[in-house]
């Protein structure tokens, strides 16, 4: 298998951890011709990464799709918890984490000084606190994001969570991650798993930040 995949894409960055946590063989390289290019868009339709090569040959785009493919293929070692209403506590931060936090730091990131005057600023940046707020509320008071063990939910969480301040301070609000002690609490515990920490040091140069292992 083979997944295309850029580091300086927070929404490939989930299933990166996810294969280092379960040591896996896949080749990781950049979609071939770029991006936008017309090669890679004959390989994937959706022309977005990660896209996910499997063994048959056919592509498997989306985050959350192949990380629940990774998950039902190579179970050992688990990044679901056994219980069916663990397994929707996972499935719940997951959500959150994808489009509450990491789609509006995307956006945001992407007005590059221009939140003053751009009128999807506020629509962003409400969404963002509505999903800070949020895992504040469903985030474990102890261990990671949903219990002692890594799950999916930190693949998706803990690369979201270390741009935030980054982009956070572009935007005018430096202090916006203090407000959630949970959350603080959270990020310091899961950047020492060292599939997590391998992640966000590959995420640290294209973003301009210090290296997680600093």
């Amino acid at each position: 298998m083979r997944l295309y995949s850029e580091h300086n894409s927070p929404f490939s960055a989930p299933v990166r951890v996810a294969i280092y946590a379960k040591g896996l063989e896949i080749e990781i390289e950049p979609p071939p011709g770029g991006l936008l290019s017309a090669r890679f868009h004959a390989i994937n339709p959706l022309g977005t990464i990660p896209c996910l090569i499997l063994d048959s040959g056919v592509p498997l785009p989306e985050s959350a799709a192949i990380l629940e493919y990774l998950e039902d293929r190579f179970p050992d070692p688990p990044l679901r918890p056994d219980s069916a209403e663990a397994r929707a506590h996972v499935r719940l931060l997951q959500r959150i984490a994808e489009l509450q936090i990491t789609t509006p730091l995307v956006e945001l990131a992407r007005l590059d000084g221009r939140a003053s005057s751009d009128p999807t600023f506020a629509t962003w940046l409400t969404r963002l606190i509505r999903g800070l707020s949020s895992l504040q509320i469903y985030v474990k008071d102890e261990g990671l994001a949903a219990g002692p063990d890594l799950t999916l939910a930190d693949c998706q969480l803990a690369p979201a969570l270390f741009l935030l301040p980054k982009v956070a301070s572009s935007i005018g609000k430096p202090h916006l991650l203090a407000a959630y002690p949970t959350l603080l609490r959270y990020v310091e515990a899961v950047r020492d798993h060292a599939a997590v920490r391998r992640v966000l040091d590959e995420m640290a140069p294209a973003w301009g930040l210090q290296a997680a292992a600093a």
